[in-house]
């Protein structure tokens, strides 16, 4: 199974972001708010400096400064945005994967959407017990970077942005990587 794959109802919303990058909108500037309609109500958002739990998995993260989350049922994941930075992240737990599996699968094609495929470009690099890779998909740049845990648990940061502004992407990640923590004890939901 592939866990970057988004379809129904959200593919939209990452469409407008990609296109919502080249603008520098927000999605709550866009004169398109039929392209975020949904038939179920939005989950409640997870602000700044809320610790969320990855899906399905045993690790956190804190929600960064200026970003907002929400989570995404129908793939289990979370979605991270921000008003002011264009781009996204997607944000998933690796269950059941080794270093040498992640390090596969990053170098895969990631389809992010039926229309957006991240394609990579160079090789998976392996620093301690993370994994980071880069992507490129149209105007877009993407760069993926996963934290081993115990038990061969894990959390996986998938980021798109404008290519100008590329050099941010990194450094970014390797700030949600550092605050990354693994509870041994559950696998539960995102939590508040």
């Amino acid at each position: 199974m592939r866990p970057f794959r988004m379809t129904g109802p959200r593919a939209c919303l990452i469409v407008l972001a990609g296109l919502l990058l080249q603008t520098g909108e927000s999605p709550a500037q866009s004169s398109a708010p039929s392209a975020l309609a949904t038939d179920s109500p939005s989950p409640a958002p997870y602000l700044a400096g809320t610790r969320v739990q990855a899906p399905g998995g045993s690790a956190s993260f804190p929600i960064p400064k200026g970003w907002h989350g929400e989570s995404l049922e129908d793939m289990a994941a979370i979605l991270l945005t921000s008003d002011k930075v264009p781009g996204f992240v997607l944000v998933f737990a690796t269950v059941n994967q080794t270093a040498d599996d992640l390090a596969a699968l990053l170098g895969e094609p990631q389809p992010i959407t039926d229309a957006m495929v991240f394609q990579p470009v160079g090789l998976v690099v392996r620093q301690g017990n993370r994994l980071t890779a880069s992507y490129v998909a149209g105007e877009l740049t993407g760069r993926g970077v996963a934290v081993l845990g115990p038990n061969d648990q894990g959390i996986l940061f998938l980021h798109g942005r404008p290519k100008k502004e590329e050099a941010a992407a990194l450094p970014f990640l390797i700030h949600l990587a550092d605050e990354v923590r693994f509870d041994q004890g559950t696998t539960a939901s995102p939590s508040p």
